[in-house]
């Protein structure tokens, strides 16, 4: 019986579908959720607990913040026998002034703005999605009677990075014939590249869905010349509201999977 070297579990204790939180605390919060919810292996940044949810077992393993942590995980769940991964996580403010702090976004691809996966594939390869698992989130969205937006995520790897690594992808909005247009990046977070690569590259699907837990950061007022901080949420109460509906969306999402 194999054990995975850093999340320590075996292929006989992990389910085809997987939540992916960053925050190891987040774990115990999915299982609530969950009937029968136990803590099966804990190392390092690596929590992992599995349960039912109106009959369909569901994993849920903790990646630790960013993508080598993230490519980890995911390999090593993947090795296990996830399936259906779905990262949810908070995006903190997102980059246009009409998604408010209290929205989901879905993501469809994320710019690869990060250094770990061009270890797996050159630059050229996107990350995207998987359709089916979009369009579970967006149907499962619509019954929680969330407020969400569908669209292009970035991931990074500098939570303290500098302005000119945000303003770059927005510069094209400068020019007279852009001036009315709206950013397609809707948001920035540190793990969703690595786990679509990975998934697209081993064969199985996975999709993230984000909390937006803090004031907008509009990517046209940092290219304008405003100087705004990276905040990771606003309020702890609208934080909680926002991660608890992402966490109910998700869970009743994988129920429409195969």
């Amino acid at each position: 019986m194999q054990i995975q070297s850093h999340l320590k579990i075996t292929k006989q204790q992990v389910s085809p579908y997987v939540l992916l939180p960053g925050d190891p605390n987040r774990v115990d919060m999915i299982g609530n959720y969950l009937d029968d919810f136990k803590i099966i292996a804990n190392n390092r940044e690596f929590r992992v607990g599995i349960g039912k949810y109106k009959g369909k077992q569901i994993t849920v393993c903790s990646t630790g913040i960013g993508c080598p942590s993230t490519a980890i995980a995911v390999e090593e769940l993947i090795d296990a026998g996830a399936r259906y991964l779905i990262r949810v996580g908070t995006c903190g403010g997102a980059w246009r002034r009409d998604i408010l702090a209290g929205t989901l976004i879905i993501s469809t691809a994320s710019v690869r703005d990060e250094g770990t996966t061009i270890e797996y594939i050159p630059q050229g390869f996107p990350a995207v999605a998987d359709r089916d698992i979009i369009n579970a989130l967006v149907q499962s969205s619509d019954e929680q009677n969330g407020r969400y937006f569908v669209g292009i995520n970035r991931t990074h790897d500098a939570f303290y990075g500098s302005q000119s690594a945000i303003i770059k992808w927005g510069m094209y909005l400068k020019e007279d014939r852009r001036k009315n247009e709206k950013t397609p990046i809707l948001s920035s977070e540190m793990e969703s590249a690595a786990l679509f690569v990975i998934a697209t590259l081993r064969g199985v699907k996975a999709g993230a869905i984000f909390a937006a837990n803090a004031n907008p950061e509009p990517l046209k007022n940092r290219v304008s010349g405003k100087n705004m901080p990276v905040i990771a949420e606003s309020s702890e109460e609208v934080n909680k509201q926002t991660v608890d509906l992402m966490i109910r969306v998700a869970i009743e999402a994988i129920l429409k999977l195969p």
